[in-house]
């Protein structure tokens, strides 16, 4: 059996980056504030530093302590006055050396705070609506999001959502309404300043002209086949009309060539007979010198002659 074995070079510890870098607290109250590293191997300890307009100071060690987990230490704060809001640093050591970069975090006055933005209604039924916002800034305490829906008519409220993300379904509603609402994030301080939107719940008959037409998908691509049906339609046409022109143009010159056999065809049969008559007459002319012919067979004679020599002109 073979044992594979990957070793790792050893690496200084550096701060993870997907962590919470603002804490708002209120005066004496306490406030957790975790510093989270990557380090290979596991760090052996952490150092805090605390640093304000005015001073800079390191952090007892009896004020912070990692825990089971050793990529994390947990320091907890309680400003007392005004001078104790300010920054914090932490510093992790592991067989490498010292973190080079500190993990930096703020320590402000927890206020209320700021209003969620980009709200948008993204989708309207007869008795459903759902808004999307984005979240601000939370004050430096945890933060939930309310929204409020009222009748324009009558100004009567119909809804009032809350939640901790800024994402809202309203259901319940009548249809054809239209709505003004309000959106605000709140804390323990608090609440911001209010968004106002303005949207509406379809009517009944306008959501069955929704679904007969179908999905949004086949709204769009409605268009696109009107234009290929009509793309396609034409140069039928045009096929058919170049086939008809080529079609005469072919005609005229079959017939045009079934003329020409037909004439000459005529000259043949005419020449052989006319001459084996005449020959015939003056055959009889020679057989009876003395035997005038009557006029009646001068004329014939005469006339097949001009046929004959017109034949024979062509």
């Amino acid at each position: 059996m073979i044992s594979i074995f990957k070793f790792y070079n050893p690496d200084k510890p550096i701060c993870r980056s997907e962590q919470k870098r603002i804490y708002g607290v209120a005066k004496t109250e306490k406030v957790k504030v975790l510093c989270e590293v990557e380090s290979y191997p596991p760090p052996d300890n952490f150092k805090w530093l605390f640093n304000n307009s005015a001073e800079s100071s390191d952090v007892p060690a009896t004020r912070y302590k990692t825990g089971l987990h050793r990529f994390i230490s947990t320091l907890t704060y309680t400003p007392m006055n005004e001078m104790d809001y300010g920054t914090v640093m932490c510093w992790a050591n592991n067989l490498a050396g010292k973190q080079q970069e500190p993990c930096i975090f703020h320590i402000i006055p927890a206020g209320k705070p700021d209003p969620p933005y980009n709200c948008t209604i993204v989708n309207m039924t007869n008795e459903s609506l759902e808004v999307e916002c984005t979240d601000g800034f939370d004050g430096g305490l945890p933060q939930h999001f309310i929204l409020e829906v009222y009748d324009s008519g009558n100004g009567l409220s119909l809804a009032n959502v809350s939640s901790k993300f800024p994402v809202f379904i309203v259901s319940g509603l009548d249809p054809g309404k239209s709505l003004k609402m309000i959106v605000y994030a709140a804390n323990s301080k608090g609440k911001s300043e209010q968004i106002p939107l303005e949207g509406f719940t379809l009517n009944i008959a306008e959501k069955q002209t929704v679904l007969s037409l179908g999905t949004k998908d086949n709204i769009e691509i409605a268009p696109i086949l009107g234009i290929l049906v009509g793309i396609v339609t034409a140069l039928l046409l045009v096929t058919v009309v170049v086939l008809g022109a080529i079609r005469i143009r072919t005609a005229r010159r079959e017939g045009s060539r079934a003329l020409r056999p037909s004439f000459f065809n005529a000259k043949e049969k005419v020449t052989l007979p006319l001459r084996s008559e005449s020959e015939d007459l003056f055959d009889k002319d020679d057989k009876n010198p003395d035997v005038i012919p009557s006029n009646k067979e001068e004329s014939d004679i005469i006339h097949i002659l001009d046929k004959e020599r017109n034949l024979e002109n062509m």
